[in-house]
């Protein structure tokens, strides 16, 4: 018999999320390609959890009775027994693996934390792309010169001798180029520069940003078919819930303006409805704002950033 996590794998293939009910419901989540320590990281997928995703859809169910040949009845009995179980091995052991999705923990406060794996390479999107190494350039070589010292016996003959190839430089068109000479002035500026201390870059202090921020504007039109359209996808929206209804997204939502977050709204549905507690026009701004809410108050420890 499989596990949970195994038909959680397979479906994560061909759907966004996957709901486990009495448990949560696990969420792909595309990150965009970036730069960092001297690679080009590929755009890859990871996976999130929501505890909130509560509602029970039978995707999973259904997948347990085609995989394990019951009825869809047995592949729920299935499915509650083994999310009890796991549920009572997080208890006792603090930590739960769930194969290659990652692993669930447990923290002071008895919520349950989910950490994805790092090789999430049976997802689909993850395949076939690689990260590239930056080439540095390659530093020059200090060159080094050596002093030699001459006899006195020799050293009439040798100032003879540079006497006579000055005066063939005055003398000769062709050694004596201004074009020369200009390039050896701009090389040794150059040695000036690299001697020259770089400035140093002042700190920049970053204000974040707190609740009682004002919300950006929500435009709403109406095209010609009559059908309202809002800028929700010009906005970064900070993301605390996923629900299956507008009834649990609307009533949960109203539940966050009670508690001061007036820029609480429930976006346009994608699938399922997502409750933004805040949204932003500026990305960095949304990300800040995320990091916050996830120190400061424990409920909101699965946030995330719903980018454009």
């Amino acid at each position: 018999m499989e596990k949970i996590y195994e038909h959680i794998e397979r479906l994560l293939n061909y759907h966004e999320y996957v709901v486990v009910p009495g448990l949560g419901g696990f969420v792909l989540q595309p990150q965009p390609a970036r730069i960092e320590a001297g690679k080009i990281i590929a755009p890859y997928s990871t996976v999130s959890f929501n505890p909130l995703m509560q509602h029970a859809d039978g995707l999973l169910a259904i997948e347990i009775a085609r995989a394990e040949s019951i009825t869809y009845r047995q592949a729920m009995e299935m499915l509650n027994v083994q999310v009890n179980t796991m549920l009572d091995m997080l208890r006792n052991s603090k930590s739960l693996s769930m194969g290659r999705l990652g692993v669930f923990e447990l923290n002071g406060h008895n919520a349950m934390l989910f950490t994805p794996a790092t090789d999430l390479s049976f997802i689909p999107l993850n395949t076939g792309l690689q990260n590239i190494v930056i080439a540095t350039p390659k530093a020059q070589k200090q060159t080094t010169v050596k002093v030699m010292t001459m006899p006195g016996r020799y050293l009439w003959r040798y100032a003879a001798a540079a006497v006579l190839v000055i005066s063939m430089l005055f003398i000769s068109p062709e050694l004596n180029d201004p074009v020369r000479t200009e390039s050896a002035n701009l090389l040794s500026l150059s040695f000036l520069e690299n001697e020259l201390p770089e400035p140093t870059p002042e700190p920049v202090v970053i204000e974040s940003d707190s609740v009682a921020d004002p919300c950006p504007e929500l435009v709403e039109t109406v095209t010609e078919t009559g059908e309202v359209e809002n800028n929700d996808a010009d906005l970064y929206h900070v993301i605390v819930a996923s629900l299956p209804s507008q009834e649990s997204a609307d009533s949960y939502c109203e539940t966050l303006k009670a508690e001061n977050f007036e820029c609480a709204h429930v976006l346009s549905k994608i699938k399922t409805y997502r409750v933004a507690v805040k949204s932003f026009d500026d990305r960095a701004e949304a990300i800040r704002f995320m990091e916050e809410l996830r120190l400061t108050d424990e409920r909101f420890e699965t946030a995330w950033v719903l980018c454009k």
